[in-house]
Formats: C-alpha cells, sequence, structure tokens
C-alpha cells in the first residue's frame, strides 16, 4: 500500500472515510476565526462609517457596492488558481496560512481613520474596504473549499457544515460580546479609537487560530496533475458554462443572496434601531448576541432534522419559523425591550439552519456538476458562493444607505417618527421577502440523500480504470 502521509507524517485524509473529530474540530475553528472578521464587517463597520466617521449613508453603501464590483473580479479568480494550486501541502492549506497575516492587518486598517475628512476618507474607506475583500478572499475561499475535498460522504459533510457553522456562531458571538465591551472601556470615549482596538484584538486571535488550523487539517492524498496551464479566461468560460446547466448549484446560489441580504439587512440595523426607536443602545450587545447563541445551540438540531428528513426539508422548516418572527417584528405595537428580544430570539431559531445547510447543500452540487460534465469545480464552487454572500453584503449596505438616507436618517440626532418607522420596516419586511425567496428556490431542489448516493456510484464507475467507456 502506498504511504498516505503528509510532509508531517500525519495520515492523509480519504475522501470516503470518517474524519477524525480533531480535523472536524479544525475546520470549525477555521470558521470561528473567518467570523471574528466577517461578523464585525457585517455587524459594526456600516455604523462606523456613519457615526464614527460621518459619512453620509448613501456613500457608505456606495463603498460597499465598489468593494462588491472589485470581489466579482478576485472571487472567481482566486477559486481558479486554487483549483491549479499543487503542492506537498495540499490545494488549499498554503492560502490559509499565506493569507492570515494580511487579513489581520487590513481588518484592523478599515475601522481606522488617520484623519481624512471629505474627499479624501471616501477614497480611504474605498480603499481599506477592497484590501479587506482580497485579504479574506485569498484566504477564505481555499478553506471553504477543503470541505468538498475532506469527505465525499453526505452526512460527513453535513457533520462538517454543522462544525463550521458552530465554529461561525461562536465567532460571532466572540465579536458582537467583546467589540461594544473593547469600545467602552479601551476607548475612554473615543469610539473610533475603541473600534480599532477591538479589530487589532480580533485579528491577532485569528492569525493565532489560523496557524492551529493549517496544522491540523489534512488534504486527501493528490491523485490529480495539477491542470494543463491555459489561459484563465477559458477556465473561467468553461465554469459559467458549465454552472449554468448545473441547476442545483444555481438554485442554491440564488438562494445565499436572497438569504444574506435578508439576515444581514437585520443585523446591520440592529445598532440604529436599538439607539433610535428603542432608545435603549445598551441592549443592542444583546440582540447581537442572540443570533449567535441561538445558532450554537441548535446547528446540531438542524443537522439530525437534516440526516432525518432531508436538507431541502429542514430548510422549510427553518424558513417558516424565520418569516413568522419577521412579522411579528414588524407589527409588534410593544418597544419593550423583553418584547423585542424574545421575537428576535424566534427569528435567530429559523435562521439557525441557514449556514449549516447551505454549507452541507454546496459540496453536494460539486458532485452533480462531476457527475453530469466530469470534472470537479470545487475552489470555483465555493468561490463563486463566496462572492454570493459577498454580493449580498454589498447590495445589502448600498440599498440600506440609500434607504436610511430615503426616510431621512440623520446620525447621532434625534430621529423623525418616520425614519424610526421605515427603519423597523427594512429589518423586517425586506428580511421577510428574501427568506419567502429562499423557500420557492429551493421547493424544487432535486438532491437528497438517495440522489447523493447515486451521484457518487456515477462517479466512481466513470474513474474506475476498468470502466469499458473509458477504453480498457
Amino acid at each position: 500500500m502506498a504511504d498516505q502521509s503528509t510532509p508531517s507524517g500525519q495520515p492523509a485524509a480519504t475522501p470516503d472515510a470518517r474524519l477524525p473529530l480533531l480535523a472536524k474540530f479544525g475546520f470549525g475553528a477555521g470558521d470561528f476565526a473567518f467570523n471574528l472578521v466577517w461578523s464585525g464587517t457585517g455587524l459594526f463597520l456600516m455604523y462606523v462609517y456613519t457615526d464614527v466617521f460621518g459619512v453620509s449613508p448613501t456613500i457608505a453603501g456606495l463603498v460597499y457596492a465598489i468593494a462588491l464590483a472589485w470581489d466579482a473580479v478576485t472571487d472567481p479568480v482566486m477559486g481558479i488558481i486554487a483549483d491549479r494550486t499543487r503542492t506537498k501541502w495540499g490545494r488549499y492549506r498554503p492560502w490559509v496560512a499565506m493569507g492570515a497575516i494580511p487579513l489581520a492587518i487590513s481588518y484592523a486598517l478599515a475601522f481606522w481613520n488617520p484623519g481624512f475628512t471629505g474627499i479624501a476618507l471616501m477614497i480611504w474607506i474605498a480603499f481599506t474596504h477592497c484590501l479587506l475583500r482580497t485579504a479574506y478572499t485569498v484566504a477564505s475561499i481555499p478553506f471553504s473549499s477543503l470541505q468538498a475535498r475532506l469527505s465525499s460522504d453526505a452526512n460527513e459533510r453535513s457533520q462538517l457544515a454543522g462544525f463550521r457553522m458552530m465554529g461561525a456562531a461562536s465567532g460571532v458571538l466572540t465579536v458582537a460580546m467583546l467589540t461594544p465591551l473593547v469600545v467602552k472601556k479601551f476607548g475612554q470615549g473615543d469610539e473610533g479609537r475603541g473600534y480599532v482596538l477591538a479589530a487589532m484584538a480580533a485579528g491577532i486571535l485569528a492569525v493565532l487560530i489560523f496557524a492551529f488550523v493549517v496544522s491540523v487539517m489534512r488534504e486527501p492524498e493528490e491523485t490529480e496533475a495539477a491542470p494543463t496551464p491555459e489561459p484563465m479566461w477559458n477556465d473561467v468560460g468553461a465554469f459559467f458554462s458549465q454552472f449554468a446547466q448545473n441547476g442545483p448549484l444555481v438554485r442554491v446560489f440564488l438562494v445565499i443572496i436572497a438569504v444574506s441580504i435578508a439576515v444581514t439587512m437585520f443585523s446591520k440595523n440592529v445598532l440604529y434601531y436599538f439607539k433610535y426607536v428603542l432608545e435603549a443602545p445598551e441592549s443592542a450587545t444583546l440582540a447581537l448576541v442572540t443570533p449567535a447563541l441561538a445558532m450554537l445551540v441548535l446547528v446540531p438540531v438542524w443537522v439530525f432534522i437534516a440526516s432525518k428528513t432531508s436538507k431541502r426539508a429542514a430548510w422549510m422548516m427553518g424558513s417558516v419559523i424565520s418569516a413568522l418572527g419577521y412579522l411579528a417584528f414588524y407589527f409588534n405595537p410593544s418597544k419593550d425591550v423583553g418584547v423585542v428580544m424574545a421575537i428576535i430570539m424566534v427569528i435567530s431559531v429559523g435562521g439557525s439552519s441557514f449556514g449549516v445547510l447551505f454549507w452541507s447543500m454546496l459540496p453536494d452540487t460539486v458532485e452533480w456538476g462531476e457527475a453530469h460534465h466530469g470534472v470537479r469545480h470545487e475552489a470555483k464552487v465555493f468561490g463563486f458562493a463566496s462572492f454570493a454572500q459577498k454580493a449580498a453584503l454589498g447590495v445589502n449596505a448600498l440599498l440600506l444607505g440609500l434607504m436610511l438616507d430615503g426616510v431621512g436618517y440623520k446620525a447621532n440626532q434625534a430621529q423623525s417618527v418616520q425614519t424610526l418607522d421605515g427603519i423597523t420596516a427594512m429589518m423586517s419586511l425586506i428580511p421577510l421577502l428574501g427568506v419567502l425567496a429562499s423557500m420557492a428556490l429551493l421547493w424544487k431542489y432535486p438532491i437528497d440523500a438517495k440522489r447523493h448516493a447515486e451521484l457518487r456510484q456515477q462517479i466512481a464507475a466513470r474513474n474506475t480504470p476498468t470502466n469499458p467507456l473509458q477504453g480498457h
């Protein structure tokens, strides 16, 4: 038998074997580290732009849109580069190792204003935001692609997605709880200084965790040679051609856009809602950590439900719960923090299903593409999914900025009734539409456990050397 060892002497992973617990924990830890940055960007950066830097909501949203256009270039390119990478450490782990420190530095820079105003400030935040997105892309797309490489077993992938979402929830929880504390204690009345210090602390912690992740994750032994060098745009064209014919992938891709816009529209408004609508900014931290707590507790429940029914059925169940929560939020007449928190908990219970189910569905669509077209596009698929998430974030921020200006929002001032009602509508009705759209898109999603097993058999038959279809 061939020696299937990594350069460190530890056993390499095999796609069909049960993964060691340490590998699953390492995968979850990686998402914890990424969410120290991703959730901080989603929860606090828009607020920092408007209420700390003094940028108008529309300009702040435009910066996100510029970053979205940049992601449209860098995400697919990084997916192609990662798919072409071949090293003795694997395809994807080296990128996680190389991208950790640049990601931490760019995250802190995004929250720092060197003293610019006017046009100079707009250029600065656009530059640092795009720099952050680039560093995130370089590390995160190869990391996400590991999920499809580590195992081809549907249940193992659901467990990996579960560990990943528990790591993500822990990361969100850490950032949501500690950032306001750091801002208050170490900012000493200067919010800008506090947010920079919080970002620096999160970045340093992320680098340490990435070092651990790279040391414990093991990719399967490489069985394919690197693709024959050809113009990168040919690779892009071939992928998009096959993407358009991969119905399940198209559905999942559209779902992540719809749900990401929905969830982000709610979370981005939390600070504004508690500060201006409820006039209880000190309670915002609890609202920010509630979704993370719900995910941390309920991810194993959703993994279990998906294994006993199907990923599609579990998604529908979570969507119904979330939709009811958003309706209750919009029609709630009470401004009592306790009542609002109870509704947010209902929303969070349903929403906790989305991450684990999406990330367990996505690698299944890789097999669908391989079974139908004979080519695996792991990193490109995950790169495309990463772009979908970031596209949703960009679209969301632009819409939020335009709508905040549209309802008359003025930072750090008493808001009109129209403005307060507008904030409430934005963070409930738009998420409701996104959740309903996801249900419609997944209504006829075709990959269940039985169909996935058939796809794997089809791929195995094609790859068997004695297969007469291969001319042997």
